[in-house]
């Protein structure tokens, strides 16, 4: 699995990294740097959900914080709580990189699958990004079939992201927020269930003839359609939310969500701070493309045939569809106006006007902020 690389160069006495042993830091500075995160305006939801703190070779102001659950994933934090990075670490002298090699032993620790396995290649644009070594059921979190998603191209569509999410996560909640006032991009949202509540809840919002719309008004204000899907949908969509349970695997961790997924292969758990940032993201971790990728015009965005077995889609918002074997797809004139993410949330279009778009954020490199990253993890 690729990471957001930032090479580190290290002095020549850290030659010595690949022996390196990480140990807990003194237990005055371990309590200091979580109660710093506990205090953070979006890190206080992570803490409950760290496994370890650790030193690490090449500075005694860092360390690596690893997470409980089926994951290999580590962040880096400063001394004093106040900075959080997520990075690939070189050692210079043997070109050793140490962040792989500590995921390599979480995951070794773990059982989970080798990421060093090669990823099959994407057919298509619509198909999400495949993860290196990633088998059905070992509690990893990927973009399965594009078939089992909520599709939604928003603008012209160009941009690819993947999503997993879900009705009951309250840091889902965050992302639909910056999410809103982002455009030209096509969204493909996977919903992640773990009981029969949420369930029932993500069968009413994929049986809602605008399934992306019903998922913000559900997450972003607390509102529920009352219709009842009808019974071919909910079958479907049933099967659908199944299919992602079982290639997830029962022992995912619902604290990871939401994890998104680029179309060069980069995944984070660590949300944007804000829309803006997320926007240089998605710009930055798109693939390149080949003569053969054409990007989809809106109106050749719709659902493909349905199966036998399940009630083919209709055209109009005024009935409920039946899943099919494609995704979910929206058009932007069945979208309520985006949301502006340094404002509170306002009600749904037909109770309260729409906030304005904002416009499309500058280019990575032109902004001088410091890179505050910020890590957001649901309760």
């Amino acid at each position: 699995m690729k990471k957001l690389t930032l090479l580190i160069l290290l002095a020549s006495h850290f030659a010595t990294a690949a022996d390196f042993q990480p140990a807990p830091p003194p237990e005055d500075v371990q309590e200091a740097l979580l109660a710093a995160l506990k205090n953070g305006r979006n890190t206080a939801a992570m803490v409950e959900y760290i496994d370890a703190i650790a030193t690490v070779p090449f500075s005694s102001d860092i360390y690596e914080i690893s997470f409980k659950g089926g994951n290999n994933e580590i962040l880096y934090v400063s001394k004093d709580g106040g900075y959080i990075f997520q990075a690939d670490i070189i050692a210079v002298p043997d070109a050793l990189n140490i962040s792989r090699e500590r995921r390599d032993a979480l995951a070794a620790a773990k059982g989970l699958a080798n990421t060093a396995d090669p990823a099959p290649t994407a057919k298509s644009a619509d198909d999400p990004p495949a993860k290196p070594g990633k088998k059905a059921g070992d509690g990893q979190f990927a973009a399965p079939a594009t078939e089992l998603a909520l599709k939604e191209i928003k603008g012209d569509g160009n941009r690819r992201l993947w999503l997993m999410t879900a009705p009951d996560c309250s840091m889902c909640k965050t992302l639909e927020e910056q999410i809103g006032s982002i455009s030209d991009v096509t969204l493909y949202r996977y919903l992640y269930t773990h009981d029969d509540s949420s369930t029932q809840r993500a069968i009413a919002i994929t049986c809602h003839h605008n399934p992306n719309e019903a998922l913000r008004d559900y997450l972003l204000y607390g509102l529920a359609s009352e219709d009842k899907p009808d019974e071919a949908c909910a079958t479907a969509a049933a099967d659908k939310l199944r299919r992602i349970r079982e290639e997830t695997g029962s022992s995912a961790d619902r604290a990871e969500l939401p994890v998104l997924f680029f179309p060069d292969g980069e995944e984070t758990r660590v949300l944007a701070a804000d829309s803006d940032e997320l926007d240089r993201w998605i710009t930055m971790h798109q693939a390149a493309k080949t003569d053969g990728d054409k990007t989809e015009s809106k109106s050749d965005d719709t659902p493909a045939a349905a199966p036998d077995n399940a009630t083919p889609a209709s055209d109009t918002n005024d009935s409920d569809p039946a899943p099919t074997d494609s995704a979910v797809d929206v058009s932007d004139s069945e979208k309520t106006a985006p949301l502006d993410a340094s404002q509170p949330p306002q009600p749904p279009a037909s109770e309260a006007p729409a906030a304005p778009a904002t416009e499309t954020p500058a280019a990575p490199g032109g902004d001088n902020k410091p890179p505050a990253v910020q890590v957001l993890r649901p309760q």
